[in-house]
């Protein structure tokens, strides 16, 4: 192609533009490194015919250049494969002829818009933003501020579903209290709409004010104010959401159809349920254990609150991932708590989600958790934890080009949200691209540098890159961070033993059987390090334990290159098999 004077190439929902190179979906510039992004310009000057292998030597590393040509090639090949979310088994766009090359098999010049593997599948739309609600009255009122902000965005992805996208509340808070224009935020979370505004209390009455920014121009499109008497109620903010929600929609996608009414909790539940929000919301799981006991505070107040069962479900979701106590008690919980709200409340995204990943990781039933997250996602397209739930599903299933489109769809709808970002890194870990997955960490680090995950499965991917030295020194700076924390003990002894320093490797195990008489350590992340030190029995052993235990981790066994060197024993076979991957 002519960088100078071609004009952008469109494939797809694809749109190409060699000159600036990037590549586009709709509104959204796809992440592409140069050597794919080279490959990908070779094949569309060529659409329909072969490719090969020797042309893309010749083009890509020229006489003199020394690689292993060999696995940069399937690398590079790969990356594009999962840019474009494209299938090696069942290819829309890269077709392989083996032995001999690639071969473009895209539809040019169309917008494809439908992808029948993908449960949401429109490549654009409106994409708005509702920035924290500013609080102008009692400090100490801020809860419930922040929960009118949480409930105003999920109640505007149920309302505008497959209209307008929401940008997720982690990436909205990032703003609070800013002095930054409509436009800049606007461009920084790529929202074609702000919605804020403020609260006022003054004893028995609450003031509520909101506006809607168009951020191109930074223009006031509407305004409205409400006041209503609290009494000792706060369930108002709930009516008052909707309200606005509603009105919202009408503005911007007037021909959906007309709400349900909701029902408004008991005014002391729903104080206990703004604060249960109110932790939940919290890093990491500062705050989970606060968060699950205002959400049975919530329940004890008013037993048919749906909303505080299908919080309290995906609390002890959260306890079990963390490790709070054994996983297959707290995700037994959760299976009751996501049940009952939906027995309440069959409409409730959120129990949905819930139910999709007690499907996932206590039932192993991933025809039963894909139908939740369908579910999940059907009644909110924006709900960016059920795109992230079901990219990790996917991931375990080896799933990979459809768990990337999933978690960038997350990534899309929460760009600033440290638990989504991470999740796009280990979806891209789990496919074998460790350079993306290295870059995701490095970014999700860049916005927290205290965030655990991030760091240590940044350890991981570089061990797999070849990296090595990298990968002590990162997960050695994890345990600075937490000298406690099991999971970054247990990988760092995996890469130590990799590495041949068995002693310093079972030195790490020493430690980590003495913690286990404290508190609950996982088995799954102990057999990783066994695997390291090449004492298979042992992994095994462990892996039995995590398998009565319901880990939530399990699932990952699949596809964790970690556990490579298992894949050829028949435990491991029927491991995988039980899991139903």
């Amino acid at each position: 192609m002519d960088t100078e004077t071609d004009r952008p190439v469109r494939f797809g929902s694809f749109e190409l533009d060699v000159r600036s190179r990037e590549l586009r979906k709709g509104s959204t510039r796809v992440r592409l490194q140069d050597q794919p992004f080279e490959i990908l310009c070779f094949m569309l000057e060529r659409p329909g015919h072969v490719v090969t292998r020797d042309e893309l030597r010749q083009r890509l590393w020229p006489e003199g250049t020394f690689v292993d040509f060999e696995h940069s090639l399937n690398a590079a090949v790969k990356r594009l494969r999962a840019a474009l979310g494209d299938d090696a088994d069942n290819p829309r766009y890269v077709e392989t002829l083996p032995r001999r090359g690639y071969r473009f098999i895209g539809a040019m010049g169309q917008a494809d818009v439908h992808d029948a593997t993908s449960i949401e599948a429109p490549a654009h739309r409106v994409r708005l933003a509702v920035l924290p609600f500013t609080c102008l009255g009692d400090e100490g009122q801020e809860y419930f501020t922040d929960g009118l902000t949480e409930e105003m965005i999920a109640q505007l992805g149920r309302l505008c579903r497959g209209r307008v996208g929401v940008i997720a509340r982690q990436s909205s808070m990032a703003f609070k209290g800013t002095t930054r224009s409509a436009r800049e935020i606007g461009a920084a979370l790529r929202a074609d709409y702000l919605l804020e505004g403020s609260v006022r209390r003054a004893g028995e009455r609450v003031r509520i004010a909101a506006r809607l920014i168009e951020t191109a121009g930074e223009t006031h499109l509407w305004v409205e104010t409400y006041e209503r008497h609290l009494t000792d109620c706060l369930s108002v903010q709930a009516d008052v959401a909707a309200r606005i929600a509603q009105s919202l929609t009408m503005e911007l996608a007037p021909d959906q159809p007309a709400q349900r009414e909701v029902r408004s909790p008991d005014a002391a539940a729903y104080n206990a349920y703004l604060k249960a929000r109110f932790y939940w919301n919290k890093t990491a799981d500062d705050g989970i254990d606060e968060s699950v006991a205002y959400f049975q505070e919530a329940i004890a107040a008013d037993p048919v609150y749906a909303a505080a069962y299908a919080g309290l479900a995906r609390a002890q979701i959260a306890r079990a991932e963390y490790y709070h106590e054994r996983p297959r008690v707290a995700l037994e919980k959760a299976r009751q708590a996501a049940e009952r709200a939906l027995q309440l409340d069959p409409t409730l995204s959120e129990a949905h989600l819930a139910l999709g990943d007690v499907r996932r990781m206590l039932q192993w039933d991933t025809r039963a958790a894909r139908s939740a997250y369908s579910q999940a996602i059907a009644l909110n397209p924006s709900y960016e934890s059920a795109h992230r739930g079901y990219a990790m599903m996917l991931a375990s299933m080896a799933r990979h080009a459809q768990a990337i489109r999933e978690a960038d769809r997350a990534g899309e709808l929460d760009p600033l949200c440290l638990a989504v970002s991470t999740s796009g890194a280990w979806v891209r870990y789990a496919a074998g691209d460790y350079p993306a997955a290295v870059d995701l960490c490095l970014l999700t680090l860049a916005m927290d540098a205290r965030y655990l995950a991030p760091r240590r499965l940044l350890g991981a991917a570089y061990l797999q890159a070849g990296q090595p030295k990298d990968a002590l020194r990162t997960l050695e700076d994890a345990l600075t961070y937490s000298d406690t924390d099991v999971v970054a003990m247990t990988w760092l002894a995996h890469a130590r033993a990799s590495i041949g320093d068995r002693a310093s490797a079972a030195g790490l195990l020493t430690k980590v059987e003495r913690l286990a008489r404290q508190r609950f350590v996982p088995s799954y992340h102990l057999a990783i390090a066994h695997v390291g030190l090449g004492d298979y029995e042992a992994a095994f052993a462990a892996l039995a334990r995590a398998t009565d235990d319901r880990d939530p981790a399990l699932p990952h066994v699949a596809v964790d290159p970690r556990f490579a060197p298992l894949r050829a024993d028949r435990r491991y076979a029927e491991l995988v098999a039980r899991l139903g991957l």
